[in-house]
C-alpha cells in the first residue's frame, strides 16, 4: 500500500480507525436494516477516503512542484469539492429512486460519511492520550 507510505504516522493510523468505522456502521446498517448506515453512511465514508487521500497527495504536489502553489492549492481543494458535490447529488438521485422515504436522512447519512476521518482522527487522538494517561 503505497498511498500509506506517504502518510504521517498519526495520519495513518486515523485513516486505518476510518477504514474499520467504514466497514463497521455499514454492517450495523445491514444488521439493524437502516439505509441511512449501509448506503448514505458508507458513500459519504468513501467520499472521505478519497479526499484525505487526494488532500496528502496535494500537499505533496505542492511542496514538490514549487511553481505556482496557489493555483495548485486551489485547484487541488475544486477537485475534493467537485467529488463530494458530486457523491451527494448520486446519493440524492440513487434516495429517490430507491428509497424515496429516506432521501434527507441519506444525504444526512452522507454528510456524517465525510465526516468520518476527522472523527476518526479525534478518535485516535483522544485514545491515544488516554492510554498515555494510563500508563503513568
Amino acid at each position: 500500500m503505497e498511498m500509506l507510505e506517504k502518510m504521517p504516522p498519526n495520519i495513518k493510523s486515523a485513516y486505518i480507525i476510518s477504514i474499520f468505522t467504514m466497514i463497521f456502521f455499514p454492517l450495523l446498517g445491514i444488521f439493524f436494516n437502516c439505509v441511512e448506515l449501509y448506503f448514505g453512511y458508507l458513500v459519504g465514508a468513501i467520499i472521505s477516503a478519497i479526499n484525505i487521500n487526494l488532500l496528502i497527495n496535494g500537499v505533496e504536489k505542492i511542496l514538490f512542484f514549487q511553481d505556482k502553489p496557489k493555483l495548485r492549492g486551489n485547484l487541488e481543494y475544486l477537485k475534493r469539492m467537485a467529488i463530494f458535490c458530486l457523491g451527494m447529488f448520486i446519493v440524492g438521485k440513487i434516495s429517490q429512486k430507491y428509497f424515496p422515504n429516506h432521501v434527507l436522512t441519506n444525504i444526512l447519512g452522507t454528510g456524517i460519511g465525510v465526516l468520518n476521518f476527522k472523527f476518526s482522527y479525534l478518535l485516535y487522538y483522544f485514545g491515544k492520550k488516554f492510554f498515555s494517561k494510563n500508563k503513568e
